[in-house]
């Protein structure tokens, strides 16, 4: 069965773009693309769409959930199962915070490459969250005497086993190809990632991820 997924874009060329690369991945099927939040929460029933793919700010009179973060706390609370990707241009750390509390599965800045929307749809479908390298920079930029200096501080407290564990599976490697790729049993892995994680003081996947992007863990190297 295809991969259902539903635009909500209120530049036409933008949303023409997304769903000319998305068309090329096989099993992949963009099932329709709306200009409002009031059109994304009216055709998610009829269209019955896997994943959304929806800019943060599309102002439109009179809607309510023109809001972003309106849109996304309703998204959340009428379809928990829905993943949700963000498409923004929006370079606010402080904005990109408030989005990923909502608890979306992928956030890409509309600078980014198309290839990495592509990307984040496909580690989506594996069971991975997903934040874009642009929006990681901004994030971890944001505050550097406090944020980052504190996410290194638990950084520093990985062994380099953890720490290379980790860097693979923010990258979107699954626990069983890590152990592949390092030589190592499934059983160590998965113990690895999870001291690391209890460690940085983190206690999902979303929560690894955000740490990630507000701290520089992929970025220092």
């Amino acid at each position: 069965m295809a991969l259902r997924i539903l635009l909500a874009d209120d530049h036409p060329l933008v949303a023409a773009a997304v769903a000319d690369r998305l068309h090329t991945q096989t099993g992949w099927e963009v099932c329709g693309s709306v200009t409002s939040a009031m059109a994304l929460l009216n055709s998610i029933d009829s269209l019955r769409p896997d994943v959304v793919i929806t800019d943060y700010h599309m102002p439109a009179q009179g809607e309510r959930n023109s809001d972003g973060l309106r849109l996304l706390a309703s998204l959340r609370r009428r379809y928990p199962s829905l993943a949700v990707i963000v498409l923004t241009m929006i370079t606010n750390p402080l904005v990109l915070r408030s989005i990923l509390d909502t608890q979306v599965h992928g956030l890409v800045l509309k600078d980014a490459p198309l290839t990495e929307l592509v990307t984040v749809v496909y580690r989506i479908q594996r069971g991975f969250h997903y934040i874009g390298k642009s929006a990681m920079e901004v994030l971890s930029q944001a505050d550097p005497g406090s944020l980052v200096g504190a996410g290194r501080a638990g950084a520093e407290r990985l062994s380099r086993r953890e720490m290379e564990v980790l860097r693979l599976y923010l990258t979107g490697r699954s626990v069983s190809e890590i152990a592949i790729q390092l030589c190592r049993s499934v059983k160590t892995i998965s113990r690895q990632k999870n001291c690391a994680m209890q460690k940085l003081g983190v206690t999902n996947d979303r929560e690894l991820f955000e740490f990630a992007a507000l701290n520089g863990l992929l970025l220092s190297g």
